[in-house]
């Protein structure tokens, strides 16, 4: 089985369980006290908490991806710097499977925090939230190199879904990157906006499927 062929075999169970997985998300926060037995089984499951069901589903997912970004690196439109992009690409969400599975950006964001003390004496402090402004700026860079790359790729494939579908993505990406933000105001605030991580959680989710759906849309056409 060629490996294009097993994103498709892949696709539509893994959309399945990303909108499962978003659904508990939102399911364990309204449900959240209601039950002791209850609040324990959304806790094994809850893509909001660390080293989860749902966070370990988000790293495969992330491997997968990656594995696409890969598969589109071979395109014959690419000239050499844009297949050693997507090279980097693919190894870049294999580091983020990690960085899901490890929590590694607010560990990177804590030690930000300590160097700079950005966030001293704030209800920030020690939260790690800082992690935004080390990805944010690396996330902008990327979306500017490949923005040439896919569009060739997207002429190639003579069809709009690819492109729509890569477009989405970092749409998703920068609100992920809003919700975490406005997520880390109302701390400072006081003001309760708890379900902001459920919108974050599902929007990652979302950006991961959309780039996965992007890769094999070219790929299809491209036969690779």
């Amino acid at each position: 089985m060629k490996v294009r062929e097993l994103l498709r075999l892949l696709l539509w169970p893994l959309i399945i369980l990303c909108l499962l997985v978003i659904a508990q998300a939102f399911f364990a926060y309204y449900t959240q006290g209601t039950s002791k037995l209850l609040d324990y089984l959304n806790a094994i499951i809850d893509l909001r908490e660390e080293r989860t069901i749902g966070t370990w589903f988000e790293s495969i997912l992330f491997v997968i991806a990656g594995l696409s970004f890969f598969l589109v690196s071979r395109h014959p439109a690419l000239p050499k710097p844009g297949k050693a992009l997507l090279v980097l690409m693919a190894l870049g969400f294999c580091f983020l499977s990690a960085d899901e599975a490890l929590s590694l950006h607010e560990f990177m964001g804590y030690e930000l925090e300590q160097a700079t003390g950005i966030v001293k004496d704030t209800r920030l402090d020690q939260r790690g939230y800082s992690w935004v402004l080390l990805y944010a700026p690396i996330a902008v860079v990327i979306a500017g190199l490949l923005f040439s790359f896919y569009r060739r790729m997207i002429k190639a494939a003579a069809s709009k879904a690819p492109g729509i579908c890569f477009l989405l993505a970092w749409v998703a990406v920068g609100l992920v990157v809003l919700c975490e933000a406005v997520d880390g105001l109302s701390i400072l605030e006081r003001a309760d906006l708890s379900i902001l991580p459920c919108f974050e959680e599902s929007l990652e989710l979302v950006f991961i499927m959309l780039f996965y759906t992007a890769n094999l849309l070219i790929a299809e056409k491209a036969d690779l």
